[in-house]
């Protein structure tokens, strides 16, 4: 009864989204639950692709990012936050509550498998910059700023909880930046890491200087290409 009572609650908030930002099919009409004992192909095509596209290249019109240049060790922590209430519980946070109601039809098992999956049998994406910036002015900042956590290539560091950046779609990088500056990520007790990047985000608050960095950030090479 409570999956069902997720899944009606999940339908409906696709059907708000995508009704003021798509005029493609609605996502809710094709989004079901994958049945139990489900391959991580299987649970990628009914409960994420749906958003995220087949081959996980992103929809903006959706706020879903791609996600093939993330580590499956990412991915996994990410996808647990979600389900544990860590991402997504903040109401203004809309993304990250739709987010989290589609995690909630997952079991917990099968988030390792479905991470590795994403980050080493979707083909690379290739998401288009969207923003302007001034990439050579943003190399400044990005090496001053982020490069310490991120690597000087934006490929990232999972002993420090980093991300890889590069292969992201820009405009999740700046509505992700933004969600730091805002407080909508890093405040609960369990996020050590989006707690560390809550602290270190205030420094790169001018939003010029944020979309130069992030210009920076799509000119350099994805880990996977």
């Amino acid at each position: 009864m409570r999956r069902l009572a997720l899944l009606l609650t999940l339908l409906g908030s696709f059907i708000s989204c995508s009704d003021s930002k798509t005029d493609g099919p609605d996502p809710a009409v094709t989004m079901t639950a994958a049945p139990a004992g489900a391959t991580s192909s299987q649970i990628w095509q009914q409960q994420c692709g749906v958003c995220h596209g087949r081959a996980g290249e992103g929809n903006r019109a959706l706020d879903a990012p791609a996600l093939t240049q993330l580590s499956s060790d990412y991915l996994a922590r990410q996808l647990t936050h979600f389900v544990n209430g860590v991402r997504g519980a903040d109401p203004k946070d809309q993304a990250g509550h739709r987010m989290a109601l589609s995690v909630a039809l997952l079991a917990p098992s099968d988030i390792p498998a479905l991470a590795a999956f994403i980050s080493t049998d979707l083909p690379p994406a290739r998401p288009e910059a969207t923003l302007k910036g001034e990439a050579t002015r943003g190399k400044d900042y990005y090496t001053h700023l982020c490069s310490a956590c991120h690597g000087g290539n934006a490929l990232g560091n999972p002993i420090l909880g980093a991300p890889s950046l590069a292969g992201a779609s820009d405009w999740y990088l700046k509505s992700a930046y933004q969600g730091f500056l805002d407080g909508l990520r890093g405040q609960h007790v369990d996020d050590v890491y989006g707690a560390q990047m809550a602290r270190l985000a205030p420094a790169l608050s001018d939003e010029n200087d944020l979309d130069d960095v992030i210009a920076h950030i799509m000119t350099l090479p994805p880990k996977r290409s």
